[in-house]
């Protein structure tokens, strides 16, 4: 298989990642973007809502929704690159399984970052770190420590933010989006709550500073 081939199909599909990413999430997550928009627009009146469970649909964060292609248009320059794909010697060569297949990676890959973009537009800062806490932390950690730990000094920095929001709500959120699990009094992350970190790092994600 030519090296340079496989090197620039890659680099096209990372080119293409990110306007996907984008288009489907607007169309997985329009209520989602509204209710974000409403929180911008509240934070320039000084006030500003965190995110709550209500917020976040379970079903919704946790499957990939039909997206009909017809509402996922191409720009002509992308639009170009088709027949290219078609007629390179990766493409001619493949089987139609082993197309379909690559087609289930691409779709399954954007969709999860999708997923993590929404969840990283209303995530805490704070909570990133508790994430990170129990990602080190092989047995979990109490609710009684997290709350002590990561809960109360931000709330405590950010009265106004956290007025309205409290512990439940809080832990809430990260357990909605499939974040970590609550067993009893102790919480501990889930693999989607890892891959969720390592996505953030391989995206570059620059640290989070609220909350």
């Amino acid at each position: 298989m030519n090296a340079d081939l496989v090197q620039a199909i890659t680099n096209l599909v990372r080119a293409l990642a990110w306007p996907l990413v984008a288009v489907a999430g607007m169309l997985r997550f329009t209520p989602e973007l509204r209710g974000l928009l409403g929180r911008f627009r509240r934070a320039a009146g000084v006030e500003f809502d965190p995110p709550t469970t209500a917020q976040v649909n379970p079903t919704t964060a946790t499957t990939l929704a039909a997206i009909p292609t017809d509402l996922l248009p191409l720009l002509p320059s992308a639009a170009g690159l088709i027949p290219q794909l078609r007629a390179s010697a990766l493409f001619q060569a493949a089987t139609d399984a082993q197309r379909v297949e690559r087609l289930l990676n691409t779709v399954a890959f954007l969709a999860f970052a999708a997923d993590a973009e929404r969840v990283e537009g209303q995530i805490w800062a704070s909570q990133v770190a508790l994430l990170e806490h129990l990602n080190a932390a092989d047995a979990g950690d109490t609710l009684v420590n997290l709350k002590a730990r990561f809960y109360e000094p931000t709330a405590g920095r950010f009265p106004p933010m956290f007025a309205n929001y409290p512990f439940e709500s809080y832990l809430g959120f990260l357990r909605v989006n499939g974040l970590l699990d609550i067993e009893g009094d102790r919480a501990s992350i889930t693999q989607r709550g890892r891959d969720y970190l390592a996505w953030r790092i391989q995206s570059k994600k620059a640290p989070r500073l609220a909350g």
